[in-house]
């Protein structure tokens, strides 16, 4: 049971960070667009996002293992051996290791590649996530119970928005190194890029607030 309550409060502790953090960066982002928004504004706005970004993309890959391992200890994730568990930790531990190596890895051509790597890799999980859940509503799969599978959905479906956001705004994760040689895009032409793409992020902070509720409540 120690074992149970130390997975539980870092899965809990993940999604605090990522809704923790997220909220400041909008705020942020929304001052720096608005009219008395000057250059040095939207410079600090366009490195406020990124960052926060990059926390909240690494902070939920550990939500894999950790919900497989919390699920599986409660007897709601079926799996046909211990295998299947430390198989899980082993992806999601060397999926961690590319997601902050793609987002610390400077501006190099392998850090281009590996970022774009990592983000297709996210959608393969989501999708994998996706495809878990709709099998249990079917009736088949290894989730026992649906309000397991609905949090499983919800995290699959974060998992693609999320990849897609961060193919389409990629120009900002490198801009960010290119801003220390001072050169790069233009701050504004950056907050542009993010508000594109400012519906995922809204769906993403919805998303993982449901499934929050959705772990803690177990309504069915």
């Amino acid at each position: 049971m120690i074992a149970y309550g130390i997975f539980n409060f870092l899965h809990i502790l993940v999604f605090a960070v990522i809704i923790g953090i997220e909220l400041p960066a909008l705020h942020a982002l929304r001052m720096a667009g608005g009219p008395s928004g000057n250059q040095a504004t939207r410079s600090l706005a366009v490195r406020v996002k990124r960052y926060a970004d990059a926390v909240s993309a690494i902070m939920l890959v550990p939500l894999l293992p950790l919900g497989v391992q919390i699920a599986s200890q409660l007897g709601v994730w079926t799996l046909s051996s211990s295998t299947w568990l430390y198989a899980t930790w082993a992806v999601g531990l060397a999926w961690l290791a590319i997601a902050v190596i793609a987002e610390t890895g400077g501006a190099s051509i392998w850090a281009r590649r590996i970022y774009k790597t990592e983000c297709v890799l996210r959608i393969v999980i989501g999708l994998g996530n996706v495809y878990d859940a709709l099998s249990t509503f079917i009736g088949g799969g290894m989730i026992q119970t649906n309000w397991l599978a609905a949090k499983v959905l919800l995290f699959g479906l974060v998992l693609v928005v999320s990849g897609w956001i961060r193919w389409q705004t990629r120009a900002v994760r490198f801009a960010s190194v290119d801003a220390g040689a001072e050169s790069g895009p233009d701050p504004q032409q950056l907050i542009a890029t993010i508000r594109r793409a400012q519906w995922g992020s809204h769906s993403i902070l919805a998303m993982v607030l449901i499934a929050a509720y959705l772990g803690t409540a177990k309504p069915w």
